[in-house]
């Protein structure tokens, strides 16, 4: 078993294992539970596992953050075992949304700057907003990101254990 970013993103990962795609993610999805009506009350692994689509997430008791990442892969046939492939990002409605916010923050700057070159009495008073909102989206993925800095480990370390299990007898 082997857990290592790639060379293209530090977000992506790879977990090789000696079982076929199918044995793998059979293996994997022992450790994960199911999203359900009521949370988990320990520590688990949550989301879905099959050979051709594995999403997880680390679910931390009394405690939520939209910017925790959720880790998309699939497993990929490598030689006699497999390959668990994938990457560590946020969840897309949260980058959606953050998409949105610094869509709207450089908008208004925009529309600032233009109110300004047209000669609008007072309009320079618009233009602090912009980078006020700026600022606090910033603030905001800062924030979530230092709450589950320590998810991608997490996630990994549980990710290699399942796959490095012995076989059942």
């Amino acid at each position: 078993m082997s857990a290592r970013p790639s060379a293209t993103s530090p977000r992506s990962a790879r977990f090789a294992s000696a079982d076929s795609p199918d044995v793998a993610a059979a293996r994997l999805a022992t450790g994960v539970r199911r999203r359900g009506i009521l949370p988990p009350r320990e520590e688990v692994m949550i989301g879905r596992v099959s050979a051709g689509r594995v999403v997880l997430e680390r679910h931390v008791p009394r405690t939520r953050s939209a910017f925790k990442p959720v880790f998309v892969g699939r497993f990929e046939p490598a030689g006699t075992g497999s390959v668990l492939v994938g990457r560590f990002a946020m969840h897309w409605s949260v980058r959606a949304f953050l998409a949105f916010w610094f869509g709207f923050a450089l908008l208004w700057t925009g529309g600032a700057v233009l109110q300004v070159i047209a000669g609008t009495p007072r309009a320079w008073l618009l233009l602090p907003v912009g980078g006020v909102l700026g600022l606090i989206g910033a603030g905001l993925v800062a924030f979530g990101r230092s709450l589950a800095q320590t998810d991608v480990a997490w996630l990994s370390a549980r990710i290699a254990a399942a796959l490095d299990s012995p076989p059942d007898r």
